[in-house]
């Protein structure tokens, strides 16, 4: 008989249980990136009177004869299943659209994770949550690894944009050339037209195509130029000095010989142009910038403050100077497992590669690429407050990685995620719990009836 004193014990234990789970998830419904729970219970060891008999000749089996002794807690799991979305449209705010994580450094330099990309950029240009925990940035696609680099933002930094030299602009295909703003150069052909004092015309036809280098294209011309012209690169540019009997120059997209033949654009996006028709001087607009970077302070007059951040689906961030300057990194063309920094001045012309030197004590690509992480069990993750969570003994490995992979989905800028608490559902699982607990009470009571009843036969 006292044993169901202790089974429905268990059962107001059982409720009390889903009530804390209950009040937990709605004390935190308007938590940033908070994850629901919810208890899951199970029947414990019963007291077993007979096993059962099976059918033998003419007796028929029996069944089993046991009573359990009461509930236990199974499992308290979180639901990790995406929040509402809220817009805030601050750009360093960020919802994660997939499954991922974000990561993000303690105070005592430990990696732990989170949902919660309520983010602002600290004095220091550091990326940091609303706990100063520090996020994490990667130039890893792929790592078992997790990154230690921080997101820090190069607050001030000094530029100077020059005429790339004739050794930064030799090797640079067409295609690739950062000066040219009117899209790039055409496969085909075209024509340097060049005149003598009598005005006779002579045509010199040069066959291009995107992916010649700037040293190809000079060898090119002055190929064809039998006599008339000498071609060098100089000041970002392509120089042609007239020679010879030629005073004057012409130049045209196509083989003005052969119309049918397919026109290079070349003449048009290179600004071919007279600077001293008179000495027969011809150059081109600057093909081709280099941009230097380094440490900038508010008393040096080539530093510009960072004046804003945007932070794009793939995680790469692009940082805004006062002068309109924007400094970002992207995939490496050569090794797309590597990031590169790319530079694009306010005028739309994008420099990278060679082009771009970016002193170490400035920034590092890893800075400028947020760090995501993943886990095959998210439910293993141990909370710890904070909006964080540990790795659990039953979380799986953590893949760490860029948003350039395709392993952890993109982020939106601008919406933060809110709790995936559904307000309808708890308040039926809380009347549950409390209708389970009068229920169990009611048990109790009655047990207790029962055995003063025992007691009062003997008298």
């Amino acid at each position: 008989m006292t044993q169901s004193f202790y089974t429905s014990i268990s059962g107001m234990n059982a409720g009390q249980t889903k009530i804390s789970v209950v009040a937990d998830n709605i004390a935190n419904m308007n938590t940033v990136g908070f994850k629901a729970s919810k208890v899951n219970f199970s029947d414990v060891y019963y007291n077993t009177s007979s096993v059962g008999k099976a059918p033998s000749g003419n007796q028929g089996g029996t069944n089993p004869r046991q009573i359990g002794i009461g509930v236990n807690t199974a499992s308290i799991a979180r639901d990790f299943s995406s929040g509402t979305t809220l817009t805030t449209g601050l750009n360093t705010d960020l919802f994660i659209n997939g499954s991922s994580f974000f990561t993000v450094s303690t105070t005592n330099s430990d990696v732990v994770y989170t949902r919660d990309g309520n983010f602002t950029v600290d004095s220091n240009g550091y990326l940091v949550n609303s706990s100063g925990y520090k996020v994490l940035g990667t130039d890893n696609i792929l790592d078992t690894a997790s990154s230690t680099t921080p997101i820090k933002i190069p607050t001030y930094i000094s530029t100077v944009t020059t005429a790339s030299t004739d050794d930064q602009m030799a090797n640079t295909a067409l295609s690739d050339l950062n000066g040219l703003m009117s899209g790039g150069v055409t496969d085909g052909a075209f024509t340097i037209v060049t005149y003598a004092d009598d005005g006779t015309a002579k045509n010199h036809v040069i066959n291009v195509n995107s992916e010649m280098t700037v040293q190809g294209l000079v060898d090119a011309i002055n190929a064809k130029a039998d006599g008339a012209y000498t071609v060098t690169m100089e000041n970002g540019g392509i120089t042609m000095q007239t020679d010879g009997d030629a005073v004057r120059m012409e130049f045209k997209n196509g083989d003005v010989t052969k119309p049918d033949v397919e026109a290079s654009n070349i003449t048009t996006v290179m600004g071919f142009d007279a600077i001293d028709e008179d000495a027969g001087t011809y150059a081109t607009q600057t093909l081709s910038y280099h941009q230097t970077i380094s440490a900038g302070s508010p008393s040096d007059l080539n530093s510009e403050n960072y004046s804003s951040i945007y932070i794009n689906e793939d995680g790469i961030i692009d940082v805004k100077y006062g002068n309109g300057d924007t400094l970002s990194v992207m995939q490496d063309p050569d090794n797309p497992n590597n990031m590169v920094f790319k530079y694009t001045l306010n005028n739309g012309r994008v420099i990278t590669g060679d082009d771009l030197t970016v002193f170490n004590d400035v920034v590092e690509p890893a800075n400028l690429q947020i760090q995501l992480a993943s886990f095959i069990n998210p439910n293993g993750l141990i909370a710890n407050g904070n909006n964080t969570y540990t790795v659990g003994p039953n979380s799986g490995m953590a893949l760490y990685g860029s948003i350039s992979s395709d392993a952890f989905g993109t982020v939106i800028s601008g919406v933060l995620e809110g709790s995936n608490v559904d307000l309808a559902s708890e308040f039926a699982e809380m009347v549950v719990a409390q209708r389970a607990i009068e229920a169990n009470s009611r048990v109790f009571d009655t047990t207790n009836q029962i055995l003063q009843t025992l007691s009062t036969l003997g008298r």
